[in-house]
Parts: structure tokens; sequence; C-alpha cells
């Protein structure tokens, strides 16, 4: 009868388990591709605000078969509706959806692939416009020369070492009309059509980007003649000839160096006996960080950390944050974790230098830093958001910093993560860093604010910083993995482009380099002193 009973009991109680419901919810993860590695990248640009990839390929690359060796996402659980990995053809954009738990999320993989192309004839007068849209290269010459006698000085209107052409090259003399040339690569069959004009001038200035120290000249002139530039102070008499000129063609440049700032100078070019009209110009002006030798704190934010402004100032510009750190999120839990503070023991100028201690707070690694921007908040117990970046217009060579650094080795709970590409281990070396760069981000590409542009968040990898993004303009980095005494480094900037003018700079400085993946040591320092930049 017990036995018939429980039978009966277990049938009833069946339905009623099965109305249990699962009210656990799922975590709301918006699936994205955080890195993507193929062979014959040169570089790779993730956006995680329009959710795509874009890769630039070599020239020689076959665009119809590019070999995807790895991607990675920003959560175990994400995955793909079809396999990223292996030959894909990328002519076309490659569409995937990447699903996380119920959420969905179509990302585009595209590849560009810029080919350059130059093309000159002998006695050319600068350089020739390519126009591969439409297939026309147009050169121009001196007025009266013979065009029947031409000969071609360099082409090259395909990837290196792929392109052939008909008719050949050596039998091209005749250009009173356009000349029709065959260009075959891989599977590409081109027509190409090229145009010689005649000009009456034979040596013209193009207008000079002007920084602060430096003018980068441009000019066109004739093959083969002597080519350069002259400069002078508006008012002076004499010319000084500019040097390291460099040729391509009938196009040739150079950097006229040691202006001085906010100064009015004259340039001309010449090409033989034959001189441009005078350029006039004026340099722009010298401006340093504000507080760079971090003279200026106070408790403004906080009695348990130091902020690098100090609403008292008699001074404008150090009454306002312009440097964040840390310190805001490390405190959390007691003033002993400041991990970023004056320090009067240790210094090169003035009466303090910045000293950046990393630190093991409770359960995660924090790295003793400093920042143009502010803090943004805790991400949780997970992590933290920084904003970066300051309005700056001018365009410095470098930057220089006094600094010592103490390298701690890296432990077991110290390892929190590490790129891809730099894998690192318990014993390792810590390693200091300090960089800077200048570009033109939008906070609503960055996700920051018109002040700082570009937020980090340390919990989200595809949102931390890319020196090579389209939008840095210059970069510039010093890494060190041992101990130093007082140091004066210098860091150069590395700019894409002489013309374009930044918005905003960073500089960031880490005791430990690996701080956004919560990777460091906790006996590792850095002090800065004396920050500087040189235009």
């Amino acid at each position: 009868m017990n036995r018939f009973f429980l039978i009966i009991l277990t049938i009833v109680s069946l339905p009623v388990v099965s109305c249990i419901r699962n009210d656990i919810p799922y975590p709301e993860i918006d699936a994205a591709i955080t890195s993507l590695d193929a062979d014959g990248a040169k570089s790779v640009s993730i956006s995680t605000d329009i959710h795509e990839v874009v890769l630039t390929l070599e020239e020689t690359v076959d665009i119809s078969k590019v070999n995807i060796r790895k991607v990675s996402f920003n959560d175990e659980a994400v995955a793909a509706s079809d396999p990223i990995v292996g030959t894909k053809d990328l002519s076309k954009p490659l569409t995937v959806t990447l699903s996380a738990y119920e959420n969905e999320r179509s990302w585009a993989i595209k590849a560009e692939q810029p080919i350059e192309r130059y093309f000159s004839l002998s006695g050319q007068i600068g350089g020739a416009v390519i126009d591969a849209t439409n297939r026309r290269v147009v050169a121009q010459v001196p007025s009266g020369i013979d065009l029947t006698g031409m000969s071609v000085s360099s082409i090259k209107l395909g990837p290196e070492g792929q392109t052939t052409y008909s008719p050949a090259i050596s039998s091209l003399r005749n250009f009173e009309d356009p000349v029709e040339l065959n260009v075959s690569y891989r599977d590409v069959n081109e027509v190409w059509t090229l145009f010689v004009e005649e000009v009456e001038a034979a040596v013209s200035i193009s207008k000079p980007d002007v920084w602060t120290g430096v003018a980068w000249l441009r000019a066109s002139g004739i093959e083969g003649r002597d080519n350069g530039f002259r400069i002078r102070k508006a008012g002076d008499s004499e010319w000084n000839e500019v040097g390291g000129v460099s040729s391509d063609g009938g196009s040739f440049s150079a950097a006229a160096e040691g202006l001085a700032p906010l100064t009015e100078y004259e340039c001309v070019a010449y090409s033989g006996d034959e001189t441009s009209e005078i350029v006039r110009f004026t340099t722009e002006a010298a401006v340093q960080l504000p507080n760079s030798g971090f003279e200026t704190f106070s408790n403004a934010e906080s009695d348990k950390y130091y902020s690098f402004y100090d609403p008292a100032s008699p001074v404008p510009v150090l009454q306002t944050e312009w440097w964040g750190s840390g310190n805001k999120g490390s405190t959390t839990v007691g003033s002993k974790f400041a991990i970023t503070k004056p320090d009067d023991t240790e210094k090169v100028e003035g009466k303090y230098s910045l000293k950046m201690e990393s630190q093991y707070v409770v359960i995660k690694f924090a790295a003793g830093n400093i920042f143009s921007g502010e803090y943004g908040g805790n991400v949780g117990t997970a992590g933290g958001k920084v904003r970066m970046g300051r309005p700056f217009t001018l365009r410095p060579r470098k930057l220089t910093v006094w600094l010592k650094y103490k390298s701690g080795k890296i432990q077991q709970r110290t390892l929190g993560g590490y790129p891809d590409d730099d894998v690192v281990k318990v014993g390792d070396n810590d390693r200091g860093i300090v960089w800077v760069a200048l570009g033109t981000w939008d906070c609503r590409k960055y996700g920051g604010t018109e002040s700082c542009p570009v937020e980090v968040n340390t919990t989200d990898k595809s949102s931390f910083f890319d020196p090579a993004g389209q939008d840095v303009i210059a970069y510039g980095r010093f890494v060190t993995d041992h101990d130093m005494e007082w140091t004066k480094v210098e860091i150069p900037l590395e700019y894409v482009s002489t013309s374009r003018r930044p918005t905003h700079i960073i500089v960031s400085c880490a005791a430990s380099m690996l701080g956004d993946y919560f990777t460091g040591s906790p006996d590792s320092i850095l002090w800065i002193d004396d920050m500087r930049l040189e235009y």
C-alpha cells in the first residue's frame, strides 16, 4: 500500500515540477569581435559602434583568397553563424551573425587594398596625377618639348612584382595623343589612358604644412634639374638654403627645420635657374601641458586621495582637472589604496615628482597611473572606465620626461590577462610605460565626452586604445622592464600626415603597462617629473 501511495504521489507531482519557470535572466552581452588576425593584413580596424572589421591588405595579397588565422570575441559564450577562420573572399563584405545567449548582432568583415601607383617621364614637371577610379594618368611637361621623343622614367600601376604592361613600356615614345596601356595582374585586366600636357610654368610651390618649429615644403619642377627651396624670415634680405630635399621625378619636398614659434617666413622653390612665386606663412605657438611638473594638487575631489589641480590656484589653467588617475576607483575601499600621489622625496625639479605605485586592491590589481582625462567610474567590482584626451591642436615633434622606475615581478594573483601578441607569465618583469598620441577622436564614436572623447572600459577589450586607429595622427611610446634611476627620456612622435590637424592629445603613464588587463606587479613604482613637449 505504501509503495502504491508513493507512485501516485510521484505522478501527481510531475506536472507541478514541470511548471516551475526558469526566472534566472541570461546575461546581457552585445556580442563583438575584439581581435582578428589575417595573412597579409597591414592593419585591422574594429568598430564596435557600427559592428565592422576593416582589414587593410598588402597590395600583393589576393583579396579573393584572404586567410583569416584567428578571431577573438568579447565573451566565451559568443558564437558565429558561419566559421570566420579560414580562406575567405573579401572582395565583397563578409557578413556573420554573432550570438550570445539570446542576443544576436550582425557584423561585417571588409577589406581594403590600397595600391601604390606612380608614373613619370623624362623632363616631367612635378608628379603625375593618378586617377585610379577612371584609370587615367596625367603628366605635365614644359611647353615646346618634343612629345614624339619622350621616355618613361618610372611606372607602377599595379601590385609590385605581379603587374605586366602591353605594349612594352620601352616602346612608349610618342605622347602627342593619349596612349592606351593594358595593365594586368592576377585575374585583373585593366586599360589605362596616359595623357601628357604642356604647361608654361616650370616650377611651382604648394601651400606648406606649417607647424611650430618646422614647415613641410612641397613643389613641382623639371625632373633632372637642380631642384630645391630657399627660406628667410619676413623682412630679411638673405635667403637660406633648405637641406634634405627629396625628389620623386619632378616632385620634390623638404622640411624647413629650426623655425621660431609665431614668426612670419618667406619661401621659394627653384628648378634650375627658374624660381616659383614667394609664399608667406606664420608658424604656430609652442604650448606646454598644464601642470606638467605635477607641483599643483589638492583634495578637491576627496580627502582619500590627491587630484592634480587646485580650484584655489591663482593660475586659471590649474583650477580645473586636466590630469586624471585611477585614485577614485582604487580608494573606494580606503585611502591607503591611493595609487597616484605627489612625492617630495624623489624629484628632478621643483618640490615634487609624481609617484605611481601599483597595488593589489582587495580582489583586483590596480596599476599606478596618470593620464590626460578623467576617471569615468567603476564597473561594479569588475573594472572601471576612464575617459582620455584633452583639447589640443598643435603638432609637437616629441615628448620629453624625467622618470625613475622600479620593476616588480608579476605574481599569480596579479596575472589577469594580456594581449594575444604579448604573452606574459608569473615571474616576468613588470613594465612601465609612457605614451602620447594626437588625434581627431569624436566622442560620439569613442564613447567619451567633448573634452575627453575616448572612453576605455577595462571590462571590454574592444574599447582599448588602438595606436594604429584611423583617427590617430601621431603616436610615440617608451617602455621599460628594468629598474632605472632618474633618466631624461625622449619620445619621438611618428605622424601619419603632416597636413592633418589634431583636436585632442592623450598622454598616459603607468607603473604597469598591462594594467588595463589587471596584470602587473604590486612592487612596481614609476616616478615622473618635468614633462615637456618639444616642437
